[in-house]
């Protein structure tokens, strides 16, 4: 493996990304430890990037790495892979090597080779040991992150560390970000622990004394630190706008003062955290996460996505309304935009494909057409979808297009249901298709039950079985 990489630019790991998609996932795993042997090197990191989606799938014990402890304290705003849940306070992946290198050359070198060989020994999935690398790490690369870059960037004894940075201000910007976070590692590690499993569907007591205890408990250190603790717990949570609810009535201990600044800025990254997932989706549902990963574009999918950005806003204006800033009520109501546009694009717009043309057409031959089984679980999930819409309209002034729509499909359903009715005496002098045209009929019933409701459906019903025998003379 080494020997081949090492052979230069041509020779790159050929067609490997790809071919790591399909193979399963034992063997998947077995290739990425090889890969983090050498994983330093270029062309591997670029493998990394190329199946950053499918190792957040899997998941796999990644042999640890002093970097890797480095980004502990931060990981959960870190920016994700694929999807649309965007962290609050997002940091980008771009900032962890520029990060990284300004500790190797600004830090304590004898410090750092010490843990790098105590975390090669370190056995993957050995959290209290890499908490206690990280209980020495932390500190120093905080002073060495804010020792670098902490001053002007024109300074001339920080022009090279400047250049680390490539003269980027909001990648500057972050890297102190960073630096906050490292200095309250092993508090943000505690409450990652209370906050779990994540993402944590709500807040209760335990979880609100947990956030207050280590907000006071960094607060001691600066009241300033208290804002990046949030992120973290803001970052866990499913919706992180209910934060947002309780922020005002916890006790910060040494940050009272700041409390009001906290929450302001707290709920501008939250509002941006919207913003920036509403602007990974297009007119039609499609879109791409950070590092190109496709984001999902089937009808359930995307009205998933639509419910938690639907109530995330909600929850977000409701609070915010406290700060009687007009821009915040503007800024919501473009991402409420972007929703609706995503929703009518990927729900609506294509529900004619993806509901009716799964009842198929009558043959020419005049034999029945079998059903496409994969075509019609879509289609019932994509019927579904249609139906959730409802739930939605209110918010996003779909139910004029929300009612056209499934109109639509109730009366494209009913028809092509009429035709194959049509269709039927013909087939039913063969048993064989006799039984294909029957199953198309009840999957084209259960459709119409699906997006008009099982009393809208009654008479096709009731049509379906008198067609095929299934009444009795007497009705029964």
């Amino acid at each position: 493996m080494t020997g081949r990489i090492g052979t230069g630019k041509a020779d790159r790991l050929p067609g490997l990304e790809s071919r790591l998609f399909d193979i399963p996932e034992d063997k998947f795993v077995e290739v990425v430890r090889l890969l983090e042997r050498v994983r330093d090197h270029p062309d591997v990191r670029q493998t990394f990037a190329a199946i950053r989606p499918r190792l957040a799938q899997v998941r796999p014990d990644r042999r640890p790495t002093l970097k890797r402890v480095l980004c502990m304290p931060f990981e959960d705003v870190l920016e994700r892979v694929g999807g649309v849940d965007v962290p609050v306070g997002r940091i980008e992946r771009r900032v962890i090597d520029p990060v990284w290198r300004l500790v190797a050359e600004c830090g304590d070198s004898a410090l750092i080779d010490q843990l790098d060989r105590q975390v090669q020994e370190t056995a993957p999935g050995n959290l209290n040991v890499l908490r206690n690398v990280g209980r020495r790490l932390w500190p120093m690369a905080a002073q060495a992150i804010r020792g670098a870059i902490g001053g002007a960037a024109q300074d001339a004894s920080r022009h090279g560390l400047w250049r680390v940075l490539h003269g980027d201000e909001e990648m500057r910007r972050q890297a102190m970000d960073i630096a906050a976070f490292l200095e309250i590692g092993l508090t943000v590690e505690a409450l990652k622990d209370a906050l779990a499993p994540k993402p944590l569907p709500a807040l209760d007591d335990r979880h609100l004394g947990a956030i207050e205890q280590a907000a006071q408990a960094v607060a001691r250190q600066s009241p300033g630190l208290v804002h990046p603790l949030l992120l973290v717990a803001a970052s866990r949570m499913a919706n992180p706008a209910d934060l947002l609810t309780v922020v005002n009535d916890l006790d910060f201990g040494k940050a009272r003062r700041e409390q009001p600044a906290i929450f302001a800025r707290l709920g501008g990254l939250v509002v941006t955290s919207l913003e920036e997932r509403s602007a990974l989706l297009d007119g039609h549902g499609h879109g791409a996460g950070p590092g190109g990963a496709a984001l999902p574009t089937a009808p359930e999918d995307a009205v998933a996505i639509a419910e938690r950005l639907v109530a995330s806003v909600g929850t977000t204006s409701a609070v915010l309304d406290v700060l009687a800033d007009p821009a915040y009520r503007q800024r919501l109501d473009a991402v409420k935009t972007a929703v609706r546009t995503m929703v009518a694009g990927t729900v609506l717009d294509t529900a004619p494909k993806g509901i009716l043309t799964a009842v198929p057409a009558p043959a020419a031959n005049g034999r029945p057409a079998a059903v496409d089984e994969d075509a019609q679980m879509a289609a019932e999930d994509h019927a579904r979808a249609l139906r959730r819409c409802e739930g939605l309209a209110d918010a996003l002034g779909l139910h004029e297009p929300l009612k056209d729509a499934m109109a639509s499909m109730e009366k494209g359903l009913l028809a092509r249901a009429q035709a194959l009715l049509a269709q039927y005496p013909k087939a039913a002098a063969d048993p064989g298709d006799a039984e294909t045209a029957e199953v198309a009929l009840f999957y084209a019933l259960r459709l119409l039950e699906l997006v008009a409701g099982p009393a809208r459906a009654d008479r096709l019903r009731a049509a379906i079985m008198a067609a095929t025998g299934e009444f009795t003379e007497d009705g029964a």
